[in-house]
């Protein structure tokens, strides 16, 4: 089974990256759900003096299911709730996208690896904000086994 993870696409980060981000995501969550992938929305949580915030995300975004997990830290599958989820649903293959490219999904891809999964990156479908760090990243994510496509 395989699964598509839409990271951290929130209102708050979403205008740092290229303007047509978005419309590229939707574009294969709507090809996902046609192939019957399980489309999962992470979002991410952050603590301020004033508690927790989580930003909603962006308004044009579509939300194709109502699997949301929140995490705290870059890496996705540092919620037990989120790989307790995926296993329970026997999923093997992730593929991934969202922003930013050298943090949540670097790190997002590090524990999927980590924890048994195949997994792939969709890079027209990934904000980054450091252009040239992000080849670096790619070769270091290659070498730990990520397919790029």
């Amino acid at each position: 089974m395989k699964a598509l993870l839409v990271i951290d696409i929130q209102k708050t980060y979403i205008s740092k990256y290229e303007v047509n981000i978005v419309q590229k995501i939707n574009e294969r969550i709507i090809e996902a759900q046609k192939n019957r992938y399980d489309i999962v929305y992470i979002k991410n949580t952050k603590k301020l003096r004033s508690g927790m915030v989580t930003d909603e995300f962006a308004e044009e975004l579509i939300l194709a299911s109502d699997n949301v997990f929140c995490k705290m830290q870059a890496d996705a599958f540092s919620s037990e709730e989120l790989v307790s989820y995926l296993k329970a649903k026997s999923i093997s293959e992730i593929e991934m996208m969202g922003v930013d490219g050298n943090s949540c999904i670097k790190a997002s891809a590090k524990g999927a690896v980590k924890s048994g999964f195949h997994v792939s990156i969709l890079l027209n479908c990934v904000g980054v904000s450091n252009l040239p760090r992000f080849e670096k990243t790619k070769e270091e994510l290659e070498k730990i086994g990520v397919r790029l496509v």
